[in-house]
């Protein structure tokens, strides 16, 4: 069975927010209340509404339940409360210490690739290395990764083991939907990826003697092998920006690395 990301939407009452990740975190409601020290039934009201939750309450669930900032902004909002995190502009004075280190990431990570997503897996930023493999893999068209992931064939792409990387892409989306929560986009991209196996394909099973997952590459001449490492920027306190990816790709093979060190 498939996974299916939460969305919440801005008008749905707190109750069943709250009823809704409960599930998703799968708590019983008496399981919950035994976890926060309250009782089942103020729980139950709260979910149909018969109870409308204190502010403390409210932070005190969510921060059980692990809820991201944009989740923790639309319970409060829901519940009549103003949301605690902001969603600022890219260009506000406070933010940029925060750009100037990514930035910085993906200076310093060159000449290997490195980019940066947002919760959609949309590209916010590449460095050129990154700008230049986007180009040879005939990615450059799309602006979402996983949108360009799709349209790219199997039989024609320049990803050697393409089955493999998607299903190891599709596994990580996955897992960010159930931890953070989706959204429509995410839904219908998740639809659309799985839709490229067939059901023994989407089973694929990696070679467990690597030492990590890497997409292998066929460049002409060459065939390049990554590995990726994703940092999460999740103490930032601004809600778009917490949920950037960075995603470093590294050589894992000694061809790759004499690649890029002859550039």
């Amino acid at each position: 069975m498939r996974l299916i990301g939460i969305v919440t939407l801005m008008n749905k009452p707190f109750g069943k927010l709250l009823a809704q990740w409960r599930k998703h975190r799968r708590y019983s409601q008496l399981q919950l209340a035994v976890e926060l020290d309250i009782s089942s039934k103020h729980i139950s009201f709260l979910e149909t509404g018969r109870s409308i939750p204190s502010r403390d309450m409210l932070l005190k669930i969510a921060s059980f339940l692990i809820l991201p900032k944009r989740e923790i902004n639309q319970w409060l909002y829901a519940a009549g409360y103003a949301p605690i995190y902001q969603e600022l502009s890219e260009g506000d004075e406070s933010l940029k210490l925060v750009y100037s280190a990514i930035d910085q990431m993906l200076t310093n990570h060159m000449p290997y690739p490195a980019i940066v997503m947002n919760q959609n897996w949309d590209l916010v930023q590449a460095n050129d290395s990154a700008k230049k493999l986007m180009h040879d893999l005939g990615f450059s068209n799309h602006q979402n990764i996983l949108e360009a992931l799709i349209k790219d064939s199997p039989d024609t792409s320049k990803i050697i083991n393409w089955h493999e990387t998607a299903s190891v892409v599709l596994t990580r989306l996955r897992h960010e939907m159930s931890l953070l929560g989706g959204s429509e986009r995410l839904n219908e991209l998740e639809s659309r990826l799985a839709k490229c196996f067939s059901p023994k394909q989407e089973k694929i099973t990696s070679d467990t003697n690597q030492a990590a997952l890497c997409m292998n590459l066929n460049m002409g001449e060459n065939r390049l092998s990554f590995f990726s490492i994703i940092a999460q920027l999740g103490a930032i306190q601004d809600v778009a920006v917490s949920e950037f990816k960075v995603e470093l790709m590294f050589p894992s093979d000694e061809e790759t690395k004499a690649y890029y060190q002859k550039k």
